[in-house]
């Protein structure tokens, strides 16, 4: 992009300190803690997770308190996420003043991970009237810093809850009838509380001093922006910066597209796989400093179809994807990921350090061969895997291949001709983790075929 002003986004990810106070008295019970477990990874899975970014911590209480992890444990989306989904259900009475005191001396401290000068939030979700005074700990928790929401569930004590919150109490405290209704107000916590993490930073970067992009003397402003698709909701919180007009900024990335080419798809089959995948690559902007795409094709052994440096315009890589060949053979899936890994992202092929790495598999059926080993590898040098399952594919193993959550990783379609259900939002998922992996925000880094996500709030 040229022009006289470029707005680059210099994205903070949403810092935060983020800690979620849960309710786990026996009032909540075992079935409905399966929907606190939910909720609170909507809400942690809306943040950029890292040791740098945003931080997560989670304390249970009822009648006394413990930390189930710490701010400092997870520097991993989807480690942090598998944690929230396997949190015991503790049980007891419900003692929230102590549990308010246990966040200010054992979790909003540097020794616990907090840090200083970084927007701290507390998300309280209760289901019943405390058997312990509240105000006092939590005006305390309020005067070092701390912005409170409070989500109330069935016997909750309005008044308790406006006692506990931040102000104003229409931002911060929300109230739902069961435990069925959380995902009501889901959205709107999500929103606010992206929100107050704006405001927070507003206030802790107007004293500093402006600040410098290469070389160049610019000020900050902050703004946020919340992303709602499907079950995925994402927080960026970036500063906006006028650039000069000899500053181009593009996203980038490189995506290789591995497809299955087995005898069990089918030569008139392949054909709809050739027409989804024209779809997907058309929703990239292509170029060599831009969307770098490579496919590869496998059954018994892997076929590089082309590489990520061979295509560097759109029309080109279309012409490639309606043209490769039905090759035919076993479904050696784990040797395929194997391949991509040691064979395609290389700098030779065209591989760039430092730019966000997607694989997309799309198979339809079972592996003949071991594959966790080889996805874990191509996940643990950070390749985001999105797997799409046709017709007798098997979802535990798409669930093994591809990253969490599996909601915005894993698709499954019953046959060929249902590819056009899941291509926009899958489209749709990709752009969203390469803007939040790529550390830059210039808008989605797809072509602008109409709006490719829906802005849940822009202020």
């Amino acid at each position: 992009m040229r022009g006289s002003a470029v707005h680059r986004g210099s994205l903070f990810s949403a810092i935060a300190d983020l800690v979620f106070l849960v309710d786990g008295s026996w009032s909540v019970g075992r079935e409905n803690f399966k929907h606190i477990r939910s909720f609170i990874g909507s809400l942690a899975g809306a943040f950029d997770i890292g040791e740098d970014k945003t931080r997560v911590a989670v304390v249970q209480y009822s009648t006394d308190t413990r930390t189930e992890f710490p701010l400092t444990r997870y520097t991993r989306r989807g480690d942090l996420l598998q944690a929230i989904n396997s949190l015991p259900y503790k049980g007891g009475n419900t003692m929230t003043g102590d549990a308010l005191d246990y966040l200010i001396k054992n979790i909003f401290t540097e020794a616990a991970g907090s840090r200083k000068g970084f927007p701290k939030v507390a998300m309280i979700i209760t289901d019943g009237k405390s058997q312990d005074p509240v105000e006092e700990y939590a005006r305390r928790l309020r005067n070092i810093g701390v912005e409170i929401f409070v989500l109330g569930i069935k016997g909750a004590d309005e008044d308790e809850l406006r006692e506990i919150a931040s102000t104003p109490h229409a931002k911060h405290v929300y109230n739902v009838p069961n435990f069925d209704l959380i995902q009501e107000v889901q959205k709107s916590i999500i929103t606010e509380v992206c929100s107050g993490v704006d405001d927070q930073l507003s206030s802790l970067v107007s004293g500093e001093e402006s600040k410098s992009h290469d070389t160049i003397e610019v000020d900050y402003r902050n703004t946020y922006r919340v992303l709602f698709q499907q079950n995925l909701s994402v927080c960026f919180c970036f500063s906006v910066v006028e650039a000069p007009s000899n500053l181009q900024v593009t996203e980038i990335a490189d995506v290789v597209l591995l497809v299955d080419g087995s005898y069990s798809i089918g030569l008139q089959n392949f054909a709809k796989v050739r027409e989804f995948l024209e779809v997907l690559v058309k929703s990239f902007d292509i170029g060599p400093n831009k969307i770098q795409i490579s496919l590869v094709q496998y059954s018994r052994d892997p076929h590089t179809e082309f590489a990520l440096n061979t295509h560097h315009d759109i029309n080109a890589v279309v012409k490639a994807v309606r043209t490769f060949p039905y090759r035919g053979g076993s479904t050696n899936t784990g040797k395929a990921m194997t391949y991509v890994r040691e064979k395609i992202f290389i700098s030779s092929r065209g591989a760039r350090q430092n730019v966000p790495r997607v694989m997309v598999l799309i198979t339809d059926g079972k592996s003949s061969d071991s594959f966790k080993d080889a996805a874990t590898k191509l996940r643990n040098v950070d390749v985001e895997i999105f797997a799409v399952g046709v017709k007798d594919a098997v979802r535990s193993e798409l669930e093994a291949i591809a990253n969490e959550p599996a909601d915005t990783h894993v698709y499954e379609v019953e046959d060929f001709d249902a590819f056009q259900r899941i291509s926009k939002e899958l489209t749709q998922s990709i752009c969203l983790r390469i803007e939040q992996e790529g550390g830059t925000h210039r808008g989605l880094p797809c072509r602008p075929k109409g709006k490719s996500a829906n802005t849940g709030a822009l202020r």
